[in-house]
């Protein structure tokens, strides 16, 4: 609605003031009907005049409009009050759905509308280049309720937000913590003015600040929330004063909200609580060792709780709520960290685990079945790059000159990418080389004459468990692979086709995807998957080659490509005899196995899982 009242009223200010008023009328700050009344007997002054002297000047942040009232702007004012967006489906009855009951819907409601509307005037460039995806309320209840359960106090003294935007996170801390003091900080001053506004609904004030809280002195505080920025710092001065000041951003380009991580550990005090809602590559990614390092030096890592994908802006960005407890002078007992898949309790994460794994990276989100199903194929398991080669598809840097989507010509080389590829197979669609530089051409050379297997790794939006992240496909020896895939390669012909059949198994794409994140998808990834240790032997791979070829034959015999589409209602009987065939490669028992496919195939494992035992008890001729 904000929107379309903002378009009619040539301004998004005044859209916002009405849009205030209606909710001040709702959370009782207005006697009953007043907003019905203004368009016909223009009360608007008045009662503005009345509002602004409960709240202090906070409401309405601005002017009401003077103009003729719409279609929409009536409609506001006589009907229903404007209600905040339903919980997410894991918010079950914590914070974030109590924020959606009681006066702090109201408060939440203005925050959404204001930072819905400060989004439309950015734009979507302008969004992604300033890494600004403003939070849902119920995912900031959510995040200040995970802190209270998981930090260092629940009732903590002074509450701040770094980057308080229209006050999502301020709004859920004062109806949390009724008597906190609550201060903010934001570059934006139309959202410091709505975040006042928004909390005075909710009968609360807060000191807010217009300040860069990267470099001002702010007081200390017991706990801070918030969603910082996402996006890379690319002012060469700026990069140079975090740098300076925090080290541990070297080595790359600098994530804005890694220098809030480290920033927000120096505005607690000993012994407070940060919990801040991030992207979850900080955790993955293998250039941000260092500022793993410098995360656990100061604080104790005391919960991560992965939300999914709230920003409908973004839609790519997993973030999770990751909880701190800077250190003090006094002892405290250390504990593992809580790991959440929003409300799913998985396994905690050990401190020494974190360490150990500080410079690698940290995959935790995972239940202490998925952690025994991981470590038993890690166990029988060789690292991928020690059974074959494993390459990088061809970077032309400009595939609109170097790129022709058409067949190639006489003299020049075919060309396959990720669009190309399904499971088990190629289905292409005509791409040529054309006019390579003497470098490309021969980087495109190297890959021509031997036959390889092309890795695809799909970022996937899909919610369906059994969603491929790994598709692989054999590649003839005349084509060359695109930088979209990656590459494998050795000389046994039929440990070639043995590692297509393991990439496609149920196995791996189980084990890849509680590995890595759908945001992580460095191909460095593929060196280090766990193969069968068994196809090191002569003569191991024979049998499950015979299955992969069978297989490739029938998806190249005319199979619709599935990359996009959900996996059909009969799965290829073939490729239950190859899972079943890798679960025995690998050795696992059958409690791995179970917690394999029930992990893969979500509400289809009674289905498929039968199959897999059907399909190890027949006999099958390679």
């Amino acid at each position: 609605m904000i929107g379309a009242l903002a378009a009619e009223l040539r301004s998004g200010r005044a859209a916002l003031s009405l849009f205030s008023f209606r909710l001040a009328e709702a959370a009782g700050l207005l006697p009953a009907g007043t907003c019905a009344r203004i368009p016909d007997r223009g009360e608007a002054d008045e009662a503005a005049r009345e509002l602004r002297a409960r709240t202090g000047g906070a409401l309405p942040p601005w002017p009401l409009p003077r103009q003729t009232f719409g279609k929409v702007a009536r409609a506001l004012l006589a009907g229903p009050a404007p209600e905040p967006d339903r919980a997410p489906p894991w918010a079950g009855e914590g914070g974030s759905a109590r924020a959606a009951a009681g006066p702090a819907r109201f408060s939440f409601s203005l925050c959404a509308a204001a930072e819905e509307l400060f989004a439309l005037r950015l734009g979507a460039h302008g969004r992604r280049s300033a890494g600004l995806y403003y939070t849902p309320p119920a995912v900031a209840a959510e995040v200040v309720a995970l802190a209270l359960r998981h930090g260092s106090s629940r009732s903590p003294s002074r509450v701040l937000d770094p980057c308080a935007g229209a006050g999502a996170f301020l709004c859920a801390a004062a109806a949390a913590v009724p008597a906190a003091a609550l201060s903010g900080t934001d570059l934006h001053a139309d959202a410091l003015r709505a975040a006042r506004a928004a909390l005075a609904l909710l009968g609360a004030r807060a000191e807010l600040r217009r300040a860069d809280s990267l470099r001002a002195r702010l007081p200390p505080a017991d706990l801070l929330v918030g969603n910082p920025p996402y996006g890379h710092v690319a002012d060469a001065a700026e990069r140079a004063f975090l740098l300076d000041r925090l080290p541990a951003l070297r080595g790359g380009e600098i994530d804005r909200y890694a220098a809030f991580l480290l920033r927000s550990l120096s505005l607690l005090r000993p012994g407070g609580t940060a919990a801040l809602l991030v992207p979850d590559t900080w955790m993955t990614n293998a250039r941000s060792g260092p500022l793993r390092e410098a995360v656990l030096d100061a604080a104790d890592l005391a919960a991560v709780c992965d939300l999914g994908k709230p920003f409908a802006a973004a839609k790519d960005t997993r973030v999770q709520a990751v909880v701190l407890v800077r250190r003090s002078a006094v002892p405290r007992p250390r504990r593992a960290a809580r790991v959440l898949r929003g409300r799913e309790r998985l396994a905690d994460a050990p401190r020494a685990e974190l360490l150990q794994g500080v410079r690698r990276g940290w995959q935790i989100y995972r239940s202490a079945a998925e952690r025994r199903l991981c470590a038993a194929l890690e166990a029988a398991g060789a690292p991928l790059e020690e059974l074959c080669e494993v390459g990088y598809g061809l970077r032309t840097g400009d595939n609109g000159r170097f790129v022709a989507r058409r067949p190639p010509l006489p003299g020049e080389i075919a060309l396959v990418g990720g669009e190309d590829v399904l499971p088990f197979a190629l289905r292409l669609r005509p791409k040529a080389l054309r006019s390579p530089t003497a470098q490309l051409r021969a980087l495109a050379e190297r890959q021509l004459g031997r036959p390889r297997v092309c890795v695809q790794r799909i970022r996937t939006n899909s919610r369906a468990p059994h969603a491929r992240w790994l598709e692989a496909a054999p590649v003839p020896p005349d084509l060359v692979c695109l930088d979209s895939l990656s590459t494998l390669s050795c000389d046994d012909a039929d440990r070639l086709w043995a590692l297509l059949a393991v990439l496609g198994s149920v196995a791996l794409q189980r084990y890849h995807r509680l590995r890595t994140t759908d945001v992580n998808v460095k191909p460095a990834v593929l060196r280090e998957l766990p193969v069968p240790r068994a196809l090191l032997q002569a003569g191991a791979a024979g049998a499950l080659a015979g299955l992969s070829r069978a297989r490739g034959a029938e998806a190249a015999a005319g199979a619709p490509h599935p990359a996009r589409a959900p996996i059909p209602a009969a799965v290829p009987a073939l490729e239950r005899a190859i899972d079943a065939a890798v679960y025995q490669l690998f050795g696992l028992g059958d409690e791995d196995v179970a917690e394999a496919e029930r992990g893969f195939w979500g509400p289809r494992f009674p289905v498929e899982f039968p199959k897999l035992a059907q399909e190890c008890q027949a006999p099958r001729v390679a």
